[in-house]
């Protein structure tokens, strides 16, 4: 990477990050960083700048020309103190947008949305850029509208990102407005139910279940042990019947 090319990308990282995060679909943790995945995602959807890699924020480090951000680990964290806490808005937008992962949608109808790894959620004032965020996880997600004035009136905290993104640490189901599923993802993404042999059986009182796993009898619990190994004992004499025919 030249010098030029340099000194535009640290430009542009640095504007990503702390002038306008919103516009390119990301926010920033309460301590002011970000995974540089997360990054890298809004770098490369832009014209220009597809090639960047993790690499290439390391050799701006490395080649002194002092972008605002060091890296720790997998995080990108800013050295400036340019940051602001995510304060709760007044009133947020009467609507709300976030795209959902097909296989995803159906937790989501019946549990609501929850930050998950991340202190926050992020909710868009419009489907283009929800529709940019979601792309990065499926190549086609759902569009999900969120009742955002109804969940704020009902005590939902929403603080800005900037004036496109509004976070949330969640949104119970009956805020959230989507599509019916097709009826193959229903029986595909519902909630399974333990199995028969998994289930616990109810005990009534005074009863007991026996666990012949945990026989006392040492030399019991061996011998039930090999014949698990060796399986059933039709199984068993088939393979003295197919040794006996090689032998001959």
């Amino acid at each position: 990477m030249d010098k030029k090319k340099a000194k535009r990308l640290t430009k542009f990282i640095n504007y990503v990050l702390y002038h306008s995060p919103d516009e390119f679909g990301i926010f920033l943790d309460d301590d002011g960083s970000i995974s540089i995945k997360e990054l890298l995602w809004a770098l490369k959807e832009e014209e220009g700048w597809s090639y960047v890699r993790e690499s290439h924020l390391k050799d701006l480090i490395l080649l002194g020309f002092n972008p605002s951000y060091r890296l720790e680990g997998k995080r990108v964290v800013p050295e400036s103190e340019s940051f602001k806490p995510y304060y709760p808005v007044e009133q947020p937008p009467r609507i709300l947008y976030y795209a959902a992962r097909l296989k995803a949608c159906y937790h989501i109808y019946n549990h609501g949305l929850k930050a998950a790894g991340r202190p926050y959620l992020p909710l868009s004032k419009t489907k283009e850029l929800a529709l940019r965020i979601g792309r990065r996880r499926d190549r086609e997600p759902l569009i999900l509208e969120i009742e955002a004035e109804r969940a704020f009136l009902d005590g939902v905290i929403f603080r800005a990102n900037g004036e496109r993104m509004f976070l949330v640490e969640e949104v119970p189901a009956r805020y959230i407005n989507g599509p019916p599923l097709p009826e193959r993802e229903i029986k595909k993404t519902r909630e399974k139910k333990p199995k028969k042999n998994e289930s616990i059986p109810e005990q009534l009182p005074g009863s007991f279940y026996l666990d012949l796993d945990r026989d006392p009898d040492i030399s019991r619990r061996k011998q039930r042990e090999k014949k698990r190994k060796k399986g059933p004992r039709w199984k068993r004499e088939a393979r003295k019947m197919r040794k006996k025919k090689r032998s001959l």
